[in-house]
C-alpha cells in the first residue's frame, strides 16, 4: 500500500535536469534584459558589469533554490 503512494508522488515530480534547464533559461532572459536596459540608462561599462553580476546572482539563486528543493 505504501509503495503505491510513493510511486504516485514520483510521477508528478519534475526531472531535476528539466528544472536546471528552465532555471538557466530564465537567468539568460534576465541577462538579456539587463544587457539591453542597463547600458542605455547608465555608463555602458558599468551597465554591462552590473548585467553580468545580475546574471551570476540569478544563476546562483536558481542553483540554491534547486538544491534546497532536492534535500
Amino acid at each position: 500500500m505504501d509503495r503505491d503512494i510513493g510511486m504516485e508522488t514520483d510521477m508528478y515530480a519534475m526531472d531535476p535536469r528539466v528544472r536546471d534547464i528552465i532555471a538557466a533559461a530564465i537567468a539568460f532572459v534576465i541577462f538579456l534584459v539587463l544587457i539591453g536596459v542597463l547600458p542605455a540608462v547608465m555608463n555602458p561599462g558599468i551597465g554591462y558589469l552590473i548585467a553580468l553580476v545580475g546574471f551570476i546572482l540569478a544563476m546562483s539563486a536558481a542553483g540554491y533554490y534547486t538544491i534546497e528543493k532536492l534535500t
